[in-house]
């Protein structure tokens, strides 16, 4: 019982360093990111948020780092990823935060990628290792390249990125809500590798609204008319001349 009391309080000790060093990394110009990463990756493994009166990690670097939740996901998976695939610090560190968070976001080290030329299944981690050491002999864009195609995400299924303005009162009152709507109707996306809980995309709220769009028949085109715009127009007919 006194072995394990000293257990605990080693633990609430090392909570209490972990949120004393974030708070005081996320208001300091003169920190390094991957610390961050270490001590993120290191609080969602043990559930420190919880002991901190958060409902996750994402809500505890929001509320009390100011972070933006997609920032303190992409840290943490980094964190998370790399200790997975037996990277250590110095090994991953050279190659920067932008690869390391296109690789790591994107590919899970316990899934598999299936070689359509050998025929066989190769462990991703694998991947993902010679992704981070070989990241020096690459450039951003063609570490994305290597990314989509171990998720099989080519040809027709390659992302296809479009940049769309609109005024404000149009964004408020009608983009937004049509795509919480889409959203709601969609219902649970699950959760990620990380535990938590995943949201759709805007682009696959706006396949959905965009294809209830395209089913209403009230937005078909009367047949009738599609037939009369298809036919051959008649040239008007030639009178004879009449004769003097």
């Amino acid at each position: 019982m006194h072995e394990q009391s000293i257990v605990g309080e080693a633990i609430a000790g090392r909570s209490a360093q972990v949120r004393k060093q974030l708070l005081r990394m996320a208001f300091s110009m003169n920190i390094s990111t991957f610390d961050m990463i270490e001590l993120l990756a290191e609080a969602q493994e043990n559930n420190y948020a919880s002991q901190w009166g958060f409902s996750s990690l994402l809500d505890y670097g929001a509320e009390e780092l100011g972070l933006k939740k997609r920032k303190t996901q992409y840290l943490t998976r980094i964190g998370k990823v790399t200790k997975a695939v037996g990277l250590t610090r110095s090994q991953y560190e050279p190659s920067g935060v932008s690869k390391l968070r296109e690789i790591c976001d994107s590919l899970d080290p316990e899934s598999t990628y299936w070689n359509p030329d050998t025929h066989a299944n190769e462990d991703m981690a694998e991947h993902i290792v010679r992704l981070i050491l070989d990241s020096d002999k690459m450039t951003v864009e063609q570490i994305k390249e290597e990314v989509l195609r171990l998720q099989g995400r080519l040809g027709a299924d390659r992302p296809v990125h479009r940049t769309t303005t609109y005024p404000r009162s149009v964004w408020e009152n009608v983009i937004k809500p049509a795509r919480e709507l889409a959203r709601h109707l969609l219902g649970s996306s699950g959760r990620d590798a990380d535990g938590n809980a995943k949201e759709y995309s805007d682009g696959a709220c706006d396949e959905v609204i965009c294809a209830a769009f395209l089913a209403d028949l009230n937005n078909a085109e009367d047949p009738g008319d599609v037939a009369a715009s298809q036919e051959t127009p008649q040239a008007p007919p030639i009178l004879p001349m009449e004769s003097i």
